[in-house]
């Protein structure tokens, strides 16, 4: 008598499970909990799982992966704390280009993506920069590159999950979104909110490590400063 086969889950389909359950926990932690370091806290997890399914991604589309993160200062509501994933492929009509994996993830107000650190001199050089960055019209179901849509900045990982950037830092930190008669944002770090910072390492396979101390991610970096 034959017994009936059962379908299990693959690794990579519970990698990509288990980090949308890790956003999705994080965005309900924001709710009762109040305060820049709370919201700090709660962002570096939300960006440690959203790193996650980019990885996941890769590996279960075996293609090129970016995760996004809003950099046009005219949208007020997702300048450097909106975040995304977009793999390369092409649609059901032949086009090829960076397709929407997610809709999109908001940090906690308050709370925004610091280019500026992530990309200065560190213990393993500047292996991101500033210039790492894509035009996307997201999150379209194609996303492609060019000269319309917003700037994004991006990380990327190659089709076997790796990251193209190795030891590469994402540095979040606590801020002031300050905008002007004529329309145009910037990002002010008071005094009070020099320290409060934190990071995600990205590692060769992937993977990521957490940066809780400020010290580590900057140490000269105490002053008022625009990022």
């Amino acid at each position: 008598m034959k017994r009936k086969a059962t379908k299990a889950f693959t690794l990579i389909e519970l990698l990509v499970v288990i980090s949308i359950i890790l956003i999705a926990s994080s965005i309900i932690f924001i709710g009762g909990t109040g305060g820049d370091g709370a919201s700090l806290s709660s962002s570096q997890r939300i960006v440690s799982g959203i790193a996650q399914g980019a990885r996941g991604q890769a590996i279960l589309k075996n293609a090129k992966v970016r995760l996004i993160i809003n950099n046009d200062a005219s949208d007020t509501e997702r300048f450097r704390r909106f975040f995304g994933i977009v793999y390369e492929g092409t649609d059901a009509n032949g086009v090829t280009g960076w397709i929407a994996a997610t809709q999109g993830t908001y940090l906690p107000e308050g709370i925004y993506f610091d280019a500026a650190t992530s990309s200065a001199e560190s213990d393993s050089g500047a292996i991101w920069s500033t210039t790492n960055t894509i035009r996307l019209d997201f999150p379209k179901t194609l996303a492609e590159a060019g000269t319309g849509g917003a700037e994004y900045y991006y990380y990327e990982f190659s089709s076997n999950g790796n990251a193209a950037a190795p030891n590469a830092y994402l540095v979040l930190r606590a801020a002031t979104l300050l905008t002007d008669a004529g329309g145009v944002s910037e990002l002010r770090v008071g005094d009070e909110q020099a320290f409060l910072r934190t990071g995600l390492i990205f590692r060769r396979v992937g993977s990521t490590t957490k940066v809780e101390d400020p010290e580590a991610i900057d140490p000269s970096d105490t002053s008022r400063i625009t990022i």
